[in-house]
């Protein structure tokens, strides 16, 4: 999403961590691309095999709603990477769903009419791609020759899983505000990432027709420390003097809600 909201991106476009030290986008695009490719080589040769990277044809997928300096920065990145440029290929992540859900038993699959299947000459259907930054829809219809007709341009919106993290954030900005916050990710980001990764656990259970409260771990001592020293009160205190205390509750190192 670094990318998608950069309208001025090049390879000398930075990029922050949480604890807002910048780097080249372009260097941390390409090594993760890298660890990637050097882990399927590796891979490769421990089973025998005599491929090299000129020998694999290489699929970068990408959200549909990315502009095209976007998907041209990630091709430039992966070339960097090692992957030669004439064999890759750029693909749209719906439309990557698209195709292998051409190899899918659909007339097995739960809520799948009787008879219905992606293989059949004509049926159109629509890839919904869910995906953490972006929410990607795309409509195909399966043409005589095997291939993929494009009904509407893929398009969606930046309403992906990090959206609801994003809310998660401002929840904590509610209680003990946005500079605490700020401080927690810059001076002890394993604990920043811990609250998150407890919260994407727990985001995980929630469905449509669940009800009542949620518990989720939260790093106590990390945020009672930096309340002592920040307004010279616990993170309890804390917590029941802000605007959400009839809502939520602490409960040892977990808080409810």
């Amino acid at each position: 999403m670094k990318l998608h909201k950069n309208k001025h991106l090049s390879i000398t476009s930075l990029i922050e961590d949480i604890t807002g030290k910048s780097a080249l986008a372009m260097d941390v695009f390409s090594l993760s691309i890298q660890s990637l490719k050097d882990h399927l080589m590796e891979t490769l040769e421990k089973r025998g095999t005599s491929m090299t990277v000129n020998d694999i044809k290489w699929v970068l997928t990408v959200p549909a709603i990315w502009t095209d300096a976007a998907k041209q920065f990630m091709r430039k990145s992966a070339e960097k990477a090692g992957i030669p440029g004439e064999n890759l290929l750029i693909a749209l992540e719906p439309e990557a769903a698209s195709i292998y859900c051409q190899y899918l038993p659909t007339e097995k699959l739960n809520g799948a009419d009787e008879g219905f299947t992606m293989s059949e000459v004509g049926t159109k259907y629509m890839i919904i791609d869910l995906g953490g930054g972006t929410a990607d829809i795309t409509v195909h219809e399966k043409q005589r020759d095997g291939m993929l007709k494009e009904v509407c341009q893929a398009t969606g919106d930046a309403c992906g899983g990090t959206s609801i993290d994003n809310e998660f954030f401002q929840l904590f900005v509610k209680i003990v505000g946005a500079p605490l916050m700020n401080s927690l990710s810059k001076n002890d980001p394993s604990a920043y990432l811990d609250l998150f990764r407890e919260f994407e656990i727990v985001k995980r259970t929630i469905n449509p027709n669940k009800k009542g409260k949620m518990n989720f771990t939260i790093p106590f001592v990390a945020l009672d420390k930096l309340c002592k020293n920040t307004f010279e009160e616990d993170f309890p205190t804390t917590v029941s003097s802000c605007s959400l205390s009839d809502k939520i509750c602490l409960r040892g190192d977990k808080m409810r809600g």
